[in-house]
């Protein structure tokens, strides 16, 4: 085998073999890499996709909460303004079995911190600004709550926010009062509460 002389300044000229390949990427190593690019997508989607909506349930929990707190506070008030401390059913057109008369949905000039009966939250409507049970305030931006109470039968089969049509009327008055709280979040979701209050 003859050895080449190199002169001092000059490179080697390379051999068939060894120049072959060292330019660029085998056909065996691009489809190894494309392989292991889409194993790590099929990992790597779903976990952006999570990451991506993962304020959703925790504005969803805040927007259930501050519902449940609204409805809690309401149910556990009279019927009434006229219903006795303790309880006591009040005449209404569907039953005879007091001796004074329900009255009218809403609030009978009360305010807020005032408020001792379900009905006197009928329109109350809130938002970003808040005021708990305790009359204490608190903000949540981009949330907002509504309170709806109507006299509804009592034989009503499927009851929801809007169904049936209820009145507000003290001459419609029923034993049942339905109540519905309606929740808007930041996120353009929105969802309603729906309790019935029975005359007892």
């Amino acid at each position: 085998m003859r050895k080449e002389k190199i002169l001092p300044g000059t490179k080697p000229h390379p051999s068939p073999l060894e120049s072959h390949g060292s330019g660029g990427f085998s056909l065996l190593e691009l489809v190894m890499t494309i392989i292991i690019l889409s194993f790590l997508s099929l990992i790597l989607i779903p976990l952006l996709q999570s990451i991506s909506k993962g304020g959703d349930p925790v504005i969803r929990a805040r927007g259930v909460a501050l519902g449940q707190a609204l409805m809690d506070e309401i149910m556990n008030k009279k019927w009434d303004e006229a219903t006795p401390m303790g309880g006591g059913p009040l005449n209404t057109t569907e039953s005879v079995r007091g001796s004074v008369a329900a009255g009218a949905i809403g609030a009978e000039g009360e305010i807020r911190p005032d408020y001792d009966d379900v009905d006197d939250y009928d329109t109350l409507d809130e938002q970003d600004n808040f005021v708990d049970q305790d009359n204490t305030p608190f903000s949540l931006k981009g949330y907002r709550r509504r309170v709806t109470v109507t006299y509804i039968a009592s034989n009503t089969a499927n009851i929801t926010a809007g169904n049936p049509v209820g009145s507000k009327l003290a001459a419609a008055a029923t034993d049942t009062k339905r109540v519905a709280v309606r929740v808007d979040m930041p996120n353009g979701e929105n969802f309603s509460l729906v309790s019935l209050k029975c005359n007892f």
